[in-house]
């Protein structure tokens, strides 16, 4: 497929075109929303799929620790703590790689998962395992809908990747997806009865996700890094996992693209990138007109599908406001200059920069939200995948060990160098202030008819 790099005009155009293609599906109801992405797919010509089960029933050490993690992490008030009751489920995945030879272009086999998962296997060149966390708002998205994503990190890497499908919100609102992740990650490492896959080593495995998926690998890294100050160790913490005290190491590293780490939408870049940007002004799920269903009810009101408004600017839900980036491991961050949510990211990655993380940033100018999946024929979207894969297998082999921040021209691809520790001269505070001013002044959605619910 060739590739082009657009003109500013042409960049504007085909945000606008993709508002204006997403916004019937926005505003219909969450059950369909969630139906339309969550169904299975037929496997494409080139991929290979393997289905699987990760067993997680009654993990009460999990639960434990993850409570502790949230009490520990936010700021000692009720609203902090305004969770409903937790659980573990099994959780739904699929292993994910590319035919080692594409010219047999044949349909999905009929063979076991298990089968398939050797082939997939078989067909690696390396043994890097990267776990993907899809975004989508946490409330809609599956393993089948991202396969092309988790595919061609496969085939680019040459390693495997593992999509786990997280509950999804608002029928599991926080922390059940990120129970749910950091339970596929300790999969990885410890199997479960019944697995395919051996025990993966931590230093073959990369988190790796875009928009909510990328918040979701910056808090489960903060559960381990929380954990660690909480048993009080300079090595690795430990939980009961399938009966067995395990310690949870930290993984190579994290590879994010466009993450989206203020559930608020509320600094500055959201308004001031309003015109370069897929994202619309606001979702319409807490307008009164949208329809209620059965996820979605309108009674009794709610402020935000993910959680409750109280718990917004709790630091994993919204990784942003995250006080110490210490112990985190090597961060790969690339994102456009026009994205909405860009505030928010320079926060985070000058944070761990300033904390002695190894952070690598790329910041793509004028390019949009998640970018190469929408506008996979752009240069800049090339460039991007590119880079991704790179800085996946230099994780895996330990050779990323500098930082270094780039602003990448839009024409050129040039890419000069910026200082990751000063992305941004919006403060923490500033930050906090605009967070909070927005939890003020949410509201609720109450349906139609409601007074209430006026955005």
């Amino acid at each position: 497929m060739a590739s082009y790099s657009p003109s500013r005009s042409q960049i504007s155009a085909a945000v606008n075109d993709i508002r204006n293609a997403r916004a019937p599906t926005l505003w219909q109801s969450i059950s369909v929303q969630q139906a339309l992405t969550t169904k299975d797919r037929p496997v494409k010509k080139g991929m290979r799929v393997s289905r699987t089960i990760l067993p997680a029933q009654n993990e009460t050490g999990i639960l434990q620790l993850v409570r502790d993690t949230i009490h520990a992490s936010g700021n000692g008030t009720q609203g902090h703590n305004d969770y409903g009751p937790i659980s573990t489920v099994d959780i739904a995945g699929e292993w994910t790689g590319r035919r080692a030879s594409p010219s047999t272009l044949v349909a999905e086999t009929s063979s076991s998962e298990s089968a398939k998962y050797e082939t997939i296997v078989a067909e690696t060149t390396s043994s890097l395992t990267i776990l993907y966390l899809f975004g989508g708002n946490f409330c809609t998205g599956s393993p089948a809908s991202y396969r092309s994503i988790s595919a061609q990190l496969a085939e680019l890497t040459g390693g495997k990747c593992c999509t786990p499908g997280y509950r999804l919100a608002p029928q599991c609102p926080f922390p059940a997806a990120l129970i749910d992740v950091f339970i596929a990650y300790l999969s990885l490492l410890y199997p479960p009865p019944g697995s395919y896959h051996q025990p993966v080593a931590p230093s073959s495995i990369i988190l790796a996700g875009e928009s909510a998926g990328a918040s979701l690998c910056l808090s489960v890294v903060q559960i381990i890094l929380t954990a660690r100050r909480l048993q009080k160790t300079d090595g690795d913490p430990s939980v009961i996992f399938h009966g067995q005290r395990v310690p949870i190491p930290t993984p190579a590293g994290l590879t994010l693209l466009s993450p989206a780490p203020d559930q608020t939408l509320s600094l500055p870049s959201f308004m001031a990138n309003a015109d370069s940007d897929i994202l619309a002004d606001r979702l319409p799920v807490l307008d009164r007109n949208f329809p209620a269903c059965e996820l979605w009810p309108s009674d009794p009101p709610r402020g935000n599908l993910y959680c409750n408004v109280s718990m917004l600017d709790h630091p994993l839900v919204s990784p942003v406001v995250t006080p110490s980036w210490i112990g985190c491991p090597p961060l790969w961050i690339a994102l456009g200059g026009g994205e909405r949510l860009l505030d928010g990211t320079r926060l985070v990655a000058q944070g761990a920069a300033n904390d002695g993380v190894v952070v690598r940033w790329k910041e793509y100018e004028c390019m949009p939200h998640i970018w190469p999946f929408v506008f996979p024929t752009w240069r800049q979207s090339r460039h991007c995948w590119e880079a991704w894969a790179k800085a996946c297998k230099l994780l895996g082999s330990g050779w990323l060990v500098t930082s270094r921040a780039t602003h990448i021209k839009k024409d050129s691809l040039e890419e000069q160098d910026i200082d990751g520790c000063a992305l941004t001269s919006l403060s923490m505070a500033e930050a906090r202030a605009c967070m909070e001013n927005h939890q003020k002044n949410a509201r609720p959605y109450t349906g139609k008819n409601s007074q209430m619910s006026v955005l």
